[in-house]
């Protein structure tokens, strides 16, 4: 299927040219590649395709910044168009979900080896995602700066566990060219 372009020259292109970067650095990942690769809508993730694998990038916020206060937002007045050094920010999350061991038919508890299996792969994930963010979205033709956060577990919850990171990227989009 194929989506039509978004108005949004911010925020858009970079949520979708990280999905592409996570998608690729997945591939070859220890728990295999996730049958979900998708920028999702919403400030929270529906993690609930966990099992076959998921990878999320989501946009958490969009503002406008200037070089000197990046990551922060801009604490001046913005004037009209492109002028005074006016550049838009976007935080975006990306993440990566799979299935948390749990207890067998006869009600034990995981064993460690389980349990040392799926974070091996999620630590996997976890790394693959942040040099899809640092060695990849700085060579994004929208992107001028890359601020890295942090990188937080997901769950355990309803049988899924995962790992997200926040990066806050300064673009070079005037949204009043033309």
């Amino acid at each position: 299927m194929t989506l039509p372009v978004p108005v949004d020259d911010v925020a858009w292109p970079v949520a979708a040219a990280l999905r592409a970067l996570v998608r690729d650095e997945l591939a070859g990942a220890i728990g295999g590649a996730p049958a979900t690769v998708a920028v999702v809508p919403g400030r929270d993730v529906a993690i609930d395709d966990c099992c076959s694998g998921q990878g999320w990038v989501r946009i958490v916020r969009v503002f406008p910044t200037v070089p000197g206060e990046f990551p922060n937002a801009r604490t001046t007045a913005i004037t009209v168009g492109c002028g005074n050094g006016l550049y838009w920010a976007v935080e975006l999350g990306a993440g990566s979900a799979r299935c948390a061991p749990g207890e067998d038919d006869a009600g034990n508890p995981p064993r460690g080896e389980d349990l040392e299996a799926s974070a091996v792969a999620l630590a996997d994930d976890a790394g693959r995602i942040r040099r899809a963010v640092m060695c990849g979205l700085p060579g994004v033709d929208q992107v001028e700066e890359v601020f890295v956060g942090e990188q937080t577990s997901v769950g355990p919850s309803g049988g899924c566990v995962g790992q997200e990171v926040l990066v806050t990227v300064m673009t070079n989009v005037c949204v009043c060219e033309g």
